[in-house]
């Protein structure tokens, strides 16, 4: 609604719109963003002390909880820092005392929001602003948006995934560092022209969660024409929920597991053997990538001629993860004179491995020991070896090779060809290519490929060929190429 000549200002200084701000070198829009955020900053003080002094102390601890879902365990410093800045606003504008959810007895009335308490008790002292802030924000329920554009500094448009609407909202500090396809959990109110945000979480959650809330969106349409404002006030605790759950994913730290999914552990188990070519004998045939005779010519023997030291590594024919693989490192065993030695990177390769040299080598192998290392140790040792070690250098120098390089790249876009066939998780087990035929299983897809975009794991010329094999992928899919 437009303010008229004769209206209050805006800003609330109480005179009327035109002897206080018509005619000002500053747009419309952005002086009443800029008086509504100040108002808005002014309102929550008042609305904290207001809480404490008619709820009491223990208000703020008894809304925490119920925000969090009434956790069983007492949450993590960190947890609670994570979602505060999202919890304040709805303690005031959402969060309404009920004696019968809590076992603490508080001493505010109930069935109120704080600033509706606020507005009553002021009466004809409230501010006009603040009443209007009050009004557009009190019981609003959050909600999930997709920033579709976005203008750092000055604001970002979006399209609330579980509503539908597109909105353009003006945020400054809140736009800085935010990429189109960023998924926020936020309340947009809106005050005459002005669309702003009233509660917002910390942080953003990236386009691989989309799917979960297109699910989400999904489950809330069922049985209904649409989704309204006052559905996700009725459902608000599942919504939270999802968004809490997201958190949690988003914050954990990786699992790192190997091809066959097995979480990573590093394992060197030592066993004495009797004769190192007997061993050789019964074990080369583990290996399937090289022949006999090349294993061979790779040993070093002695002065008489005999093995001393070899190196058989446990393959097999395929890649559980890409069809562009065509063989996978199981196991490297070392035949090291009277010692032989197996380096391993899950527990479950160790068990198998343990398997097959007792009924290989039987007596002519005893166990001597296993040494399990950390991940963290593990890949310390790596990054040392590679800074000092010839065979880094020697990497690094292969991959300047053109050949190399387009190798590496018919790889990458090998993986992404498979991909498409490939039955992800994130899709409901569907693959790719038969998500796309509906809508909300396009957008799924859409999300998966922006976020692959975004970590392609590789620099230079690897994430150049990377890139192209995503933009293949969308042509081939149907779906929009990112420019």
């Amino acid at each position: 609604m437009k303010v008229k000549r004769n209206d209050p200002c805006p800003r609330g200084s109480g005179r009327k719109y035109k002897k206080c701000c018509l005619g000002k070198e500053e747009p419309a829009p952005d002086l009443l963003w800029r008086r509504l955020r100040e108002t808005d900053d002014k309102l929550s003080d008042r609305l904290m002390r207001l809480a404490r002094k008619a709820f009491g102390a223990e208000a703020l601890a008894v809304a925490y909880n119920e925000f969090l879902l009434w956790p069983e365990e007492e949450p993590e410093e960190a947890v609670l820092d994570r979602h505060f800045q999202t919890f304040l606003p709805w303690f005031v504008y959402n969060w309404v005392y009920d004696p019968r959810d809590t076992e603490v007895k508080l001493s505010g009335p109930a069935d109120t929001t704080v600033a509706e308490l606020y507005a009553r008790r002021q009466g004809k002292r409230l501010d006009a602003l603040e009443a209007r802030l009050i009004e557009a924000t009190s019981r609003r329920p959050y909600s999930l948006v997709e920033v579709l554009q976005c203008r750092a500094g000055i604001g970002f448009k979006v399209r609330d995934l579980l509503l539908g609407e597109e909105i353009d909202v003006l945020e400054r500090s809140g736009s800085q560092g935010i990429r189109p396809g960023d998924i926020l959990f936020c309340r947009v109110i809106r005050i005459e022209h002005v669309a702003m945000l009233v509660g917002c979480s910390s942080y953003a959650i990236p386009p691989r969660f989309k799917p979960d809330l297109i699910r989400l969106r999904k489950w809330l349409r069922k049985g209904r024409k649409m989704i309204t404002s006052d559905i996700l006030n009725e459902y608000d605790t599942e919504i939270r929920e999802v968004y809490l759950v997201l958190g949690e994913n988003l914050f954990r730290p990786p699992v790192l597991v190997n091809a066959d999914g097995d979480p990573l552990s590093f394992h060197k188990i030592l066993y004495e053997i009797d004769d190192p070519e007997e061993a050789f004998t019964k074990l080369h045939a583990l290996c399937v990538t090289e022949t006999v005779e090349e294993l061979r010519s790779q040993a070093a023997f002695d002065e008489n001629g005999r093995m001393r030291r070899v190196e058989i590594p446990w393959t097999r024919k395929g890649f559980a993860r890409s069809n562009a693989l065509e063989t996978t490192l199981l196991v490297t065993l070392t035949v090291n004179g009277a010692m032989l030695e197996v380096e391993v990177n899950s527990q479950n390769r160790a068990e198998t491995i343990k398997k097959e040299i007792q009924k290989r080598l039987g007596a002519g192998a005893r166990y001597m020991r296993a040494e399990i290392e950390s991940l963290a140790a593990a890949l310390a040792k790596s990054q040392e070896k590679k800074r000092k070690g010839r065979a880094a250098r020697e990497s690094e120098d292969l991959m300047e090779y053109p050949e190399v390089q387009e190798h590496l790249g018919q790889m990458i876009a090998g993986n992404w060809q498979s991909w498409m066939d490939e039955k992800i998780p994130a899709l409901g087990g569907k693959t790719p290519r038969k998500a796309v035929r509906t809508a909300d299983g396009r957008e799924m897809v859409e999300a998966l490929l922006l976020d692959a975009e975004r970590h392609t794991g590789h620099e230079g010329q690897l994430k150049e060929a990377e890139l192209a094999a995503i933009s293949k992928v969308r042509l081939e899919l149907g779906l929009s190429v990112e420019e």
